[in-house]
């Protein structure tokens, strides 16, 4: 029998089952019949992803459990977050603005109260973000109602990855117990946690209460301010990035220091600023990206133990070629991606090049200018190299785009396993997200090369 042919109820639950868009689409391809039911009914509702209020929006997904349940992610930005790009359905909405709603406050409370109706039904969701830092476009909750929207996602049982940005009014001293009660989601992979309500001594019950269920989490963001985390023991972290929200004191350093002892298995750690972090006895030996400054990487010298094989470093705060460890205490042969903030000499080039030989991803983002014949030669020096960004090139070419041509034609010839540079746009004002894409055709009659400026990649 053909998919077609089945009752759509069969169909539909078959559908619910997928979760990837490409798979949908490739589904919908199959046949007519089969593009009329997946397009939009399944195709617009997996992920979404607003920085607008949208109250008309909300309405229809409350109106609608039959289309909520599908979405697998909710992504719910501030207004002002231009780097988001919305996606959302728009066939199948009726209105944008419920009739008869003129009072902003009474539109914002039905709002509110849609979207926990709207969580309600999502069974399958594996993905929500909420940044609500400035209140700008995101939802507007009282303490009760955060305390019911935790307790909505601690019964679905596919919640995966969980984003909180923001100032949460239930982590009062006086609401643990409530909190507590809420919040149940032991099978959370990844978690982050952005606000300074993360850092006061009221919450650090709640924040102990949430980390200690965390029995399966593999992915922590957290403040490097945030109180109460040195007894914390998480057997499958793999992932912990530390961010500074307002200044640090000795004895929190000192509480991270504990931690990192205690997670010996930790595959990539980036901390910003490290101030005076240490690697630990343990010497996180499964260490394969790291993201630090100079006086974490000083510690190595007299460790007992040391990272056996980083794989990634964004090294910011000292010269390469002066500030560099032996080999004994940090290698770097295996390394197949570097950032660096700046390269102030030529000598640095030739200390990263003798260091790194396996490099595939270098991303230089300053420094002094060198000349075309410079950067060729350091280059060339990297057999594996694929993917050179920053603004070097288009610098010792003085941003004329025919010297940039020339200049590529170069780099196409001295290094053959490059693929993709930076734009000039990427560096400009408006940032835009622009490479220079290196495509070879093998020919009948030989090898062509050529080169477009492409898009890079965003949001599925």
């Amino acid at each position: 029998m053909y998919f077609s042919k089945l009752p759509l109820e069969i169909l539909d639950t078959i559908l619910s089952d997928l979760d990837e868009y490409t798979d949908l689409i490739a589904f919908a391809l199959a046949a007519k019949g089969l593009y009329r039911i997946v397009v939009p009914r399944h195709s617009e509702y997996r992920v979404l992803r607003i920085r607008h209020r949208f109250p008309g929006l909300w309405a229809h997904l409350a109106r609608r459990a039959d289309l909520s349940r599908n979405l697998r992610e909710i992504h719910i930005s501030q207004k002002n977050d231009q780097a988001t790009l919305e996606r959302h359905p728009t066939t199948l909405v009726s209105s944008y603005l419920p009739d008869g709603m003129t009072d902003p406050w009474k539109e914002e409370e039905g709002r509110v109260q849609n979207f926990l109706v709207v969580l309600g039904y999502m069974e399958r969701l594996k993905t929500f973000q909420w940044d609500f830092r400035h209140d700008a476009g995101s939802l507007y909750m009282n303490a009760e109602q955060e305390l019911q929207l935790f307790g909505t996602l601690s019964k679905i049982s596919l919640i995966e990855t969980l984003v909180l940005a923001g100032e949460l009014r239930c982590l009062a001293l006086a609401k643990f117990h409530q909190f507590q009660l809420a919040w149940d989601m032991p099978k959370l992979l990844d978690l982050t946690l952005m606000g300074s309500v993360w850092t006061s001594p009221a919450a650090s019950l709640s924040l102990k209460h949430v980390l200690k269920q965390c029995v399966r989490l593999k992915r922590l963001q957290i403040p490097i301010e945030a109180i109460g985390i040195s007894d914390i023991v998480i057997p499958t972290l793999r992932q912990l990035s530390l961010f500074l929200q307002s200044g640090t004191t000795s004895a929190s350093i000192k509480q991270w220091n504990v931690f990192l002892e205690n997670h010996p298995l930790l595959e990539d750690f980036w901390c910003n600023p490290s101030s005076t972090l240490v690697l630990p006895r343990n010497g996180l030996t499964k260490l394969k990206r790291l993201s630090i400054e100079r006086n974490f990487l000083d510690s190595f010298r007299n460790a007992e133990r040391v990272p056996e094989a980083l794989e990634c470093l964004q090294y910011t705060s000292f010269r390469f070629d002066t500030g560099l460890l032996p080999p004994s205490r940090c290698n770097l042969g295996n390394l197949k991606k570097l950032y660096l903030l700046t390269v102030k000499a030529e000598e640095e080039l030739h200390a990263i090049a003798t260091s790194c030989p396996a490099l595939t991803w270098l991303h230089i983002n300053g420094g002094v200018k060198f000349g075309l014949d410079v950067w060729l030669d350091f280059l060339s020096s990297l057999p594996d190299l694929e993917i050179f960004r920053g603004p070097a090139i288009w610098k010792s070419v003085n941003d004329d785009n025919e010297r940039m041509h020339m200049a590529i034609m170069k780099l196409v010839q001295r290094c053959p396993n490059l693929r993709e540079l930076d734009h000039r746009s990427v560096h400009g004002k408006l940032g835009r997200t622009r490479n220079i894409v290196i495509i070879k055709e093998q020919m009948a009659n030989g090898l062509h090369v050529r080169y477009e400026v492409l898009r890079r990649p965003r949001f599925r």
